[in-house]
């Protein structure tokens, strides 16, 4: 009897030392849900405690909460070093890989990419799968450490046989382009699927451009709009503007004017210069909103203000044809070479007639040919409406001593010089 009395004192024993671990390990995950739903106050009032008697994963956490900042926790990268210090004191991967960030990126610390490299590789041995993506990051950046696509393979591997899902997106990149070793589209399709069905934008847009150029699949234009569509609800601008343009063409669905300048805006509010180019072009052509001139010119000019080159010659051309003012052939003259000297074909090919004319400028047959000349070997296959004609023309116009100065001009500027005329 006694011994049944002492056995089951040994067994109350051992639960009352499990129990107060078991309960401290469902508070931490109760914390770090919390700081996943956003709710990083609760979160704070979870994990503090426990971070403050030593508990390494809620230093990393606490860490992580000053990093990112909010929900009435103001963002401090020192406070986020300081808790990440402690974690890492404890050789804790998630401290160590958080170290890493910091280092990396010079967020409460000096930016020191050896550092950051040394966290990495620490957290990546113990298996962090962010760890290991970073570390693939940097040796594909060649940041820290030598530039090796192989050795990014390699850890992007690591990362994504762990369901990581940046990793997938990654190492599926390397593996279409065939960089680190043998190109593998269908296994690239298998990780992208895996990457976008944990909801990763990355991916999602990558499956909807690849079914948009029919590469590696079928060309599907169906099948593109629903991965754009993924992609761009989740604000990925990239996917929000190809799926504008979808629209704008009636692929892979009725052409809809109005959904693609809708797509196109939330873009371009948020400051994409290629969608901001888009909007303009819509209301200078009067599709899928009223047409007007003026909101046309200050969406080129937001874009230009980017350096987008096509803005400054849709800007130009407003001016030249006088859209929604009066016309200035010296004002479009001016937009033309600020695009031409970013080498717009288009551009190019304009400020090649105001030279080759006169038009606002002074006639000048040298500098038209270099620029007719240039605009062609920037163009891509009909970009310009009769190239080779118009060269011809503006040939015509030149002197035997002429011509070896205009080629001359024209190579210099082909050769990245810069575009001064007179």
């Amino acid at each position: 009897m006694a011994g049944k009395t002492k056995r089951s004192w040994i067994g109350r024993t051992i639960l009352a030392a499990i129990m107060p671990m078991v309960a401290q390990a469902q508070t931490v995950q109760d914390g770090l849900a919390a700081f996943e739903q956003g709710n990083y106050a609760h979160a704070l009032e979870l994990l503090l405690p426990l971070a403050e008697k030593g508990d390494a994963e809620a230093q990393c956490q606490m860490g992580r909460l000053y990093y990112r900042g909010g929900d009435g926790i103001p963002q401090n990268f020192n406070k986020s070093v300081e808790w990440a210090e402690k974690s890492a004191e404890q050789n804790n991967p998630c401290g160590l890989n958080s170290l890493g960030v910091s280092y990396r990126f010079g967020h409460g610390v000096d930016a020191d990419a050896n550092t950051a490299f040394d966290y990495f590789t620490r957290a990546a041995a113990q298996g962090f799968d962010k760890a290991q993506f970073s570390l693939g990051n940097m040796h594909e950046l060649g940041e820290g450490t030598v530039q090796s696509d192989a050795e990014a393979r390699a850890w992007y591997r690591k990362a994504a046989d762990q369901g990581y899902a940046m990793g997938q997106y990654r190492l599926a990149v390397l593996l279409l382009e065939g960089r680190g070793g043998a190109a593998a589209p269908k296994e690239a399709q298998q990780l992208l699927r895996a990457a976008a069905a944990q909801e990763l934008a990355e991916a999602q847009y990558s499956l909807g451009w690849l079914s948009h150029h029919g590469i590696g699949v079928k060309q599907d234009y169906g099948e593109a709009l629903e991965w754009y569509r993924l992609a761009a609800e989740q604000g990925y601008p990239a996917a929000q503007i190809n799926l504008g343009n979808l629209y704008a063409d009636g692929l892979g669905t009725s052409q809809d004017d109005e959904k693609a300048v809708g797509w196109y805006y939330e873009a371009a509010r948020n400051g994409v210069p290629a969608a901001q180019v888009n909007m303009g072009k819509h209301y200078a052509l009067g599709r899928g909103v009223q047409q007007d001139f003026d909101e046309a010119m200050v969406w080129y000019q937001q874009a230009a203000e980017y350096g987008e080159p096509v803005a400054y010659l849709n800007v130009g051309l407003l001016y030249e044809n006088g859209q929604g003012r009066p016309a200035d052939p010296a004002e479009a003259a001016r937009w033309y070479h600020a695009a031409a000297e970013r080498r717009e074909p288009r551009s190019l090919a304009k400020l090649a007639h105001f030279y080759a004319d006169g038009i606002s400028v002074k006639r000048d047959p040298v500098a038209a040919w270099a620029l007719q000349h240039t605009a062609m070997a920037y163009a891509a296959d009909g970009e310009l409406d009769a190239p080779e004609e118009r060269l011809m023309q503006m040939g015509q116009q030149l002197a035997p001593q002429q011509k070896g100065e205009a080629k001359a001009l024209a190579q210099s500027w082909q050769n990245g010089e810069e575009l001064v005329l007179p």
